[in-house]
């Protein structure tokens, strides 16, 4: 089934016009991965590995993006995890669940255990190489992190919370923790900041919400943190200020964002996964069942995204391709156009007026460029309309 997603280029008389159609939302479909309460899932940057665990499951793994599934070598170990953290290549997975951290560094073949007695661990984030790591203890505790990949952990000066969310920038320098409210409704919930790796933290003007979950861009500055039971608020500031956006008041279960913060998705327990490609400032829902989700993972661009469910009786694991932004630039009577090379199926089409649907496929090669699929198009009519469709 041939399905358009964006129509965006007009090329008139040799003048150069953009028109933005966002097109329907992206499908989402179920992959090979079994049912089990779905607890996190996380992705390489290109979106090939990814990997998923269950509260009381398995880790299982995936290396084509969803296609097929591997349980991962935990010797079947049954545990509560609660979170999951990739590198950037998909090699280096951790995953943690009271009182342990599990350590990869070969896409989850073989795993390290750490035990660290009385820690409730609620949830971990990792930097882009893998090196450097940081875990929350939910257990009114601290937040430990770590230099060299898991092999030891020191606990930060953070301010003792029942921590339940945390992300990082891809160097690991710039976090963000979010925490629920403590054993006592004094201890209120708030989201604290570091910019040193966690040596020292900072308060936030968040409101007193329990985050749920968190996520940041690649270096830092866009940060997006969901309630449990309440809204997703924005910082464009690496946490300065605060931003509701608008959504709906639901449980929201997982966040994940773009390496520049632009595409979001946001899954909740009360059936939906919203979809942002401006940075939050707009959502829609997706086309995906109505189900308990858990948790959602997102390449680098945003381009490709997988989410869980946690309800076993209502399904596994799906992926979805996000609607890709079609480029164009004009030299001379050559129009070069370009879109992120990670979404897969896409074919480019001409059309030479919006009157008739006379598309055709663009005869000429592209080439993969710093990450991006490029075709130039040679020599341009007096009016040419471009689009992409999916296969």
């Amino acid at each position: 089934m041939k399905e358009v997603y964006r129509l965006q280029a007009l090329v008139f008389l040799g003048g150069l016009f953009l028109s933005t159609n966002a097109g329907p939302a992206q499908n989402w479909t179920p992959t090979a991965a079994p049912p089990q309460n779905w607890i996190s899932i996380v992705s390489s940057a290109d979106g090939t590995k990814l990997a998923g665990a269950g509260c009381y499951g398995l880790i299982y793994t995936s290396t084509n993006s969803g296609a097929a599934w591997t349980p991962a070598g935990t010797n079947g170990a049954l545990h509560p995890w609660t979170q999951m953290a990739s590198s950037a290549d998909g090699n280096r997975l951790v995953a943690v669940g009271s009182p342990t951290i599990w350590t990869s560094t070969n896409a989850g073949t073989t795993w390290t255990e750490t035990v660290m007695s009385g820690k409730v661990w609620g949830g971990v984030a990792s930097s882009a190489d893998g090196s450097k790591l940081v875990v929350i203890d939910y257990n009114m505790g601290l937040i430990y992190t770590s230099p060299d990949g898991g092999s030891t952990w020191t606990p930060t000066s953070s301010p003792v919370k029942r921590w339940r969310s945390i992300a990082s920038s891809a160097d690991g320098t710039k976090l963000v923790a979010g925490s629920d409210y403590g054993t006592t409704y004094s201890n209120l919930p708030q989201i604290y900041t570091s910019t040193n790796s966690g040596a020292t933290w900072t308060l936030t003007s968040a409101p007193n919400q329990p985050w749920q979950t968190i996520a940041s861009s690649a270096d830092g500055t866009r940060l997006i943190a969901g309630v449990y039971g309440g809204l997703i608020y924005l910082s464009a500031n690496s946490g300065t200020t605060w931003t509701p956006a608008n959504v709906p008041s639901l449980r929201w279960g997982g966040i994940a964002s773009s390496a520049d913060g632009t595409r979001l998705a946001a899954a909740a327990w009360e059936g939906m996964i919203y979809v942002s490609a401006d940075s939050g400032q707009s959502w829609s829902t997706a086309k995906a069942p109505n189900a308990q989700w858990q948790t959602v993972a997102s390449s680098s661009d945003g381009i490709k995204l997988a989410a869980a469910i946690y309800d076993p009786s209502e399904g596994g694991i799906y992926t979805a391709v996000a609607p890709p932004e079609l480029s164009m630039t004009i030299s001379a009577n050559t129009a070069t156009l370009s879109w992120p090379a990670s979404a897969s199926g896409f074919v480019l089409q001409q059309n030479p007026g919006l009157e008739t649907e006379s598309w055709t496929d663009v005869a000429t090669p592209g080439t993969i460029v710093n990450g991006r699929n490029r075709v130039s198009v040679s020599p341009l009519s007096a009016r040419s309309f471009f689009r992409l469709i999916h296969r």
